[in-house]
């Protein structure tokens, strides 16, 4: 009896090993591990600036009058960026600007194309809320926008009066004093394009 039961569990010992090897070469035969390496990605660098560094824009170096007009840059570079950049033009705290004044734009790439001409508009915060915004490609030698903005005051020739009544609104200080000097700050705003 002893020896059958040994006869009995060497049997079922090898048969319980053959199940388990043809089981593990049925099982390897359709399964396959490869080794693909890591997943590794190199992000974008960003770049964004602009050579108009100090916030506030002045209209001239000169004094103006009543007929006179002009013209002034700004500059956006999105040079190094790896990433398309949407830009905008933002406007505040206008000071003494006459209000017959008119503005408009040209939007320029760096070789000198004109990319966009904006119509006439009667602020330059009304300008650069509706047309001084875009968006800068990853263009080699594009990455550049020049925005030309010129900008004309009308003398008023209907006016009979001693004084054009359409010229600025002066500011007075608290000692009463009118200050003749007429700007504007503006802040250029560029973020990452949407990626489509």
């Amino acid at each position: 009896m002893k020896n059958k039961r040994k006869i009995i569990s060497v049997l079922v010992l090898i048969t319980l090993i053959s199940v388990i090897f043809i089981a593990g070469y049925t099982f390897a035969r359709y399964y396959k591990s490869i080794n693909a390496g890591g997943g590794m990605a190199s992000i974008a660098r960003w770049s964004f600036g602009s050579k108009n560094t100090e916030a506030v824009i002045n209209l001239s170096d000169e004094k103006i009058a009543p007929g006179s007009s002009g013209k002034f840059e700004i500059e956006i570079d999105a040079t190094d960026s790896e990433v398309d950049v949407e830009y905008e033009i933002l406007v505040s705290d206008e000071k003494n600007i006459p209000t017959n004044m008119k503005f408009h734009a040209e939007t320029k790439d760096e070789k000198g194309n004109i990319i966009a001409t904006s119509s006439e508009k009667n602020s330059f915060t009304e300008l650069a809320g509706s047309e001084l915004k875009g968006t800068i490609p990853i263009e080699k030698n594009n990455q550049k926008r020049i925005i030309i903005v010129y900008w004309n005051w009308d003398f008023n020739e209907e006016d009979t009066s001693l004084t054009d009544s359409n010229d600025a609104t002066l500011a007075y200080d608290g000692d009463g004093n009118s200050s003749l000097d007429c700007g504007f700050n503006i802040e250029i705003i560029g973020k990452q394009a949407k990626v489509n």
